[in-house]
């Protein structure tokens, strides 16, 4: 699951990363700053992962909290950003 989370990270960095290299970025710079951020909150997510924080007991049902979220962040700004995108080169 945690490496299910980073390869979703990675690969949201990489879509604004190969989009600039297409040329297509500068069409919706905004949707792909949100699919880049959606990434972080992935990354993010599997940081809080209960079997990357298994020094301190206490901690594990804070971070099964913030692992749930993040990762339901990380889903919203994905989409957010996905529709964005995709309305911006329907208008143009």
């Amino acid at each position: 699951m945690v490496l299910d989370l980073i390869w979703l990270g990675v690969i949201c960095f990489l879509v604004p990363a190969l989009a600039e290299h297409a040329g297509i970025r500068k069409k919706s710079v905004r949707g792909f700053n949100w699919i880049a951020i959606a990434g972080l909150m992935f990354l993010l997510a599997a940081l809080f992962s209960s079997a990357t924080l298994t020094f301190w007991e206490n901690f594990v049902t804070v971070a099964l909290y913030g692992f749930k979220l993040f990762q339901i962040i990380g889903w919203i700004f994905a989409l957010a950003g996905t529709i964005i995108v995709t309305l911006d080169f329907l208008k143009k």
